[in-house]
């Protein structure tokens, strides 16, 4: 999946979440999701990340290869207990769910993701789709759609302007 994919299906999940919890969704919250649902491409040079890693993505993918260790849900939970120890702020948690969306979109991929590195390499998958294709882009349609509707029904965009004075 493509980052501006990531991206929009997170933040759709992200707010389907917000919607049917106290979370709030916060500028904090999705700038979360947002840094989350990027960083585990940090295994590809040519992502979105990658490019911006300044070599560090080139040393992941030389040691893991894409979509290994940085696509395990093992790693999302090491990740999330460190992150919620360290900070149980609207960014962490954020941060945690949007990693998880990741990976759960790319589990959708022809590629699919290891699930249980390192105690298997098997790539699990239901496959939907291949980055680029005319169904990512379908389903990028679709999250920015829904996620149209589940903000403007829930007031979700309301709150989210509401909280971004807090930061001025």
């Amino acid at each position: 999946m493509r980052y501006h994919s990531h991206i929009v299906t997170s933040l759709c999940f992200g707010a389907a979440v917000a919607a049917h919890t106290s979370l709030s969704f916060s500028v904090s919250y999705t700038a979360g999701i947002v840094v989350g649902s990027l960083l585990p491409d940090i295994d590809e040079p040519k992502s979105y990340v990658g490019r911006r890693s300044m070599g560090v993505s080139n040393k992941v993918k030389e040691a893991f290869g894409h979509r290994g260790m940085t696509h395990s849900l093992v790693v999302w939970g090491i990740i999330a207990l460190v992150m919620m120890w360290e900070s149980s702020s609207l960014f962490a948690v954020g941060f945690v769910l949007g990693y998880l969306f990741h990976i759960l979109e790319d589990f959708f991929s022809v590629q699919g993701v290891p699930l249980f590195w390192p105690f298997t390499l098997k790539r699990f998958k239901i496959p939907i789709y291949r980055t680029g294709n005319f169904i990512e882009k379908a389903l990028f349609y679709a999250a920015f759609a829904l996620l149209v509707y589940i903000g403007t029904k829930e007031n979700l965009f309301y709150e989210w302007w509401k909280s971004f004075g807090s930061f001025m």
